[in-house]
């Protein structure tokens, strides 16, 4: 009987993560599981729903009438057995959290906060996944994460179907050599200047194009990588111009080959967000604790101590 009950446990979720991934072959990596494997599971859902829960004839797929109907049953499932695991033994909430992280605050969330939290909750199991803020506010409100840290623009307020707290400002420079004295510019004079900047998907890369063209210039991007201290070291060299937040800038080996270029009629004012989705109330002190740590960090590095 248990054996059967976490059989059907696991082919829930697997339909619920080809349902958030979009394909076989990304839950399949999600789940750490071959392809086959979760097709099998898949298959035993639907026999047992006696239903195609997916329409594999379209390409993309597509939830099929009975697959709409069951895949917030399904989380819901889900989301339930994360609470009963997270319940608290002698005060010390327990189990998996699940927790998004955006590429640009990686470096505040894989090191110190991380062994705070777990230093002070030796029960939780942290699952960090870094992505697009975009794309993790979406985790979240399909519940393939229960919390995020995310970047949005100054002024933009988060989807209704999750709910956050302001954790910081961030502000973010353009940057360039230290050799190039450039002074005060103005958006339209950056029409021949190459970009050192991250991939599409990017927040204050977005934000960049849209300035740039509006004042009538055409971004032209010469590098792109994840790696801030990277796109720092080619800034450096000459290649290009960066778009950097200033606390990467002030801790970066390059700072003194570096200087920062005030453009106006570009704002690049940007917001750290603290996002959950459904509440887990066992887990909620885990988490009021990483906005803590989160917001410590952040204020010691604004004041440089």
């Amino acid at each position: 009987m248990v054996i059967m009950l976490l059989m059907e446990v696991d082919d829930i979720r697997a339909f619920v993560a080809v349902a958030n991934a979009g394909s076989v072959s990304a839950a399949a990596r999600e789940l750490f599981l071959t392809q086959p494997a979760v097709t099998r599971r898949l298959q035993r859902l639907e026999g047992a729903v006696g239903a195609p829960l997916l329409d594999r004839r379209r390409r993309p797929f597509a939830l099929t009438p009975a697959g709409l109907a069951a895949i917030e049953r399904c989380r819901s499932v889900l989301a339930s057995l994360q609470e009963l695991r997270a319940v608290a033994e002698n005060g010390q909430p327990g189990g998996e959290l699940r927790i998004g992280v955006a590429h640009a605050l990686t470096e505040l969330t894989l090191a110190g906060p991380v062994y705070e939290v777990q230093r002070g909750f030796p029960r939780i199991f942290l699952r960090l996944t870094t992505g697009w803020s975009r794309d993790l506010l979406e985790r979240v409100r399909t519940q393939a994460a229960d919390a995020a840290f995310v970047l949005l623009p100054q002024g933009e307020s988060l989807p209704s179907s999750v709910s956050g707290v302001r954790v910081a400002d961030e502000r973010l420079l353009v940057v360039a050599p230290r050799s190039r004295n450039l002074g005060a510019m103005k958006a339209s004079d950056l029409a021949d200047a190459a970009w050192i900047l991250n991939p599409e998907g990017c927040a204050a890369r977005a934000a960049l194009r849209s300035g740039l063209l509006r004042a009538g210039v055409r971004m032209r991007v010469a590098v792109e990588t994840y790696n801030y201290e990277l796109q720092l070291s080619l800034v450096a060299r000459g290649r290009g111009l960066g778009l950097v937040p200033h606390r990467l800038l002030a801790r970066s080996r390059f700072r003194s080959r570096l200087r920062e270029v005030r453009v106006r009629g570009l704002d690049f004012g940007m917001t750290i967000w603290s996002v959950r989705g459904r509440p887990l109330l066992a887990l909620e002190p885990v988490l009021d604790e990483m906005d803590r740590v989160l917001t410590r960090r952040l204020a010691r590095r604004r004041t440089g101590s």
